[in-house]
């Protein structure tokens, strides 16, 4: 594999991983090449007689978007670099698929951030969606380091 020109960080779950994070961070920086973290946030949802408004939508999404902030701000401590190639993309549940694919067309590497989690049952679940999704796109995909999910990916 060549040097990649991008790389996508799908972040599946609630929560993104720190290692992985710093990991994708520091592929990124010692490949000087653009990171572009896709994360899917879960919009709040109304049941009779409560309507969510467009207010509670909003903070929902603000939310979620200030917390993977600070948390690429650490990532991006932990291996000595700036975020200035780094953006973020938040997209409401389900909505990942079609995310990280469209994503994918403008990168050569995708990555994945599980959220962490003690339930054995919930993790296998993250990792076969992980599967599923690696699955449709054409560029290399990896869980991790030593973890590939089809074509070969460097650490």
């Amino acid at each position: 594999m060549s040097w990649p020109d991008g790389i996508v960080l799908g972040i599946i779950g609630r929560r993104a991983d720190a290692s992985a994070l710093a990991w994708a961070s520091g592929l990124a920086h010692r490949w000087s090449t653009n990171l572009h973290v896709i994360a899917e946030y879960y919009p709040p949802v109304g049941m009779f007689p409560h309507i969510t408004t467009d207010r509670e939508r909003t903070e929902t999404r603000r939310a979620a978007r200030q917390r993977l902030e600070c948390q690429l701000d650490r990532a991006a401590a932990a291996v000595g670099t700036d975020r200035r190639d780094t953006r973020l993309s938040l997209v409401p549940s389900p909505r990942l698929l079609p995310a990280l694919t469209s994503g994918c067309l403008e990168a050569d590497l995708l990555l994945f951030s599980l959220a962490p989690t003690s339930l054995p049952l919930l993790a296998r679940r993250r990792e076969q969606r992980a599967r599923r999704i690696a699955a449709t796109v054409r560029v290399p995909a990896s869980l991790g380091p030593g973890r590939t999910l089809g074509a070969t990916v460097p650490t």
